[in-house]
Parts: structure tokens; C-alpha cells; sequence
């Protein structure tokens, strides 16, 4: 295909292929804005999930031996169960390796846990502003090429 190039600072064709590339880039950045809230909306969820587990460990270690309680076995199905040690609990450590820690351990992991997600968040999210600032410009970019 051969490129059109005008000579005439009035030339209509080379503004019309400016338009279409500023557009090309405009969708490429509102499927990475796009991406990028996904992937915001699951870190957020799992730091919702890491506060919902921070206060069960702490109800739990207020409670007493032996206490009375429903253990989840998957997709809201519980089983009655009895709580026998209420300071210690298994951590998964990978590979299915689970690893007895006291309470306070498993809630300084999930405390840094939070930590690392907080930063991510934050990283995203100006991430997130840049790409979006970067969009508003390339939106008044189009709009000018098409005044011309």
C-alpha cells in the first residue's frame, strides 16, 4: 500500500491517519485501564479476605478450648466441629506443607501481607492515573487534529 504524503500544510488525508493512530493508541490504553481495574478488584478482594481471616483469628484465640464451631468444607457447606487449641493453628507454607504457629505468627503474616498489597494497590493505582491522564490527552489531540 503506498503511503500518502501532502505537501499542503491543508491536506486533509495526513490529519485523518493522525486521527486513526491517536485512536488505535487511545483503545490500547482503555483495554490496559480496563486490565488494570480487574486486576485492582481481585487485590482488593483478597486484602477484604485477609481482614475478614485477621478478626476470626483474633475471635478465635479469645475463645476458649473446646468451644463449639462450624468449619467450612467448601462453597458454604459447614460441618459442627470443636475448637481444641485456640492459640495455635496450621499454616500453609506451600506444597501442602502445613506448619503449626501461634496466633500472633499467622496474623504478623497476614499484617505483611497487607503490606505488600498496599503497596501494590498503590502502584496500580497511580499506574491506573497515568494511563488515564495519558488517555485524556490523546482525546484532546483527536479533537484538535479534527478542528483542522
Amino acid at each position: 500500500m503506498e503511503k500518502h504524503t501532502c505537501k499542503d500544510p491543508n491536506c486533509k488525508h495526513d490529519s485523518q491517519e493522525k486521527i486513526q493512530q491517536k485512536y488505535i493508541m487511545l483503545q490500547m490504553i482503555d483495554v490496559q485501564i480496563k486490565e488494570l481495574e480487574k486486576e485492582i478488584g481481585a487485590i482488593e478482594q483478597r486484602a477484604f479476605e485477609i481482614s475478614n481471616l485477621k478478626a476470626s483469628l483474633r475471635a478465635m484465640a479469645e475463645s476458649k478450648p473446646n468451644s463449639k464451631s462450624f468449619s467450612p468444607i467448601g462453597l458454604g457447606i459447614f460441618t459442627e466441629s470443636e475448637i481444641k487449641n485456640t492459640k495455635e493453628v496450621l499454616v500453609n507454607v506451600g506444597s501442602g506443607v502445613l506448619v503449626k504457629k501461634h496466633i500472633t505468627e499467622a496474623e504478623d503474616i497476614l499484617g505483611k501481607q497487607m503490606v505488600q498489597i498496599d503497596k501494590i494497590t498503590l502502584q496500580m493505582t497511580q499506574n491506573l492515573t497515568s494511563l488515564a491522564t495519558r488517555a485524556q490527552e490523546i482525546e484532546k489531540e483527536i479533537q484538535e487534529l479534527a478542528k483542522e
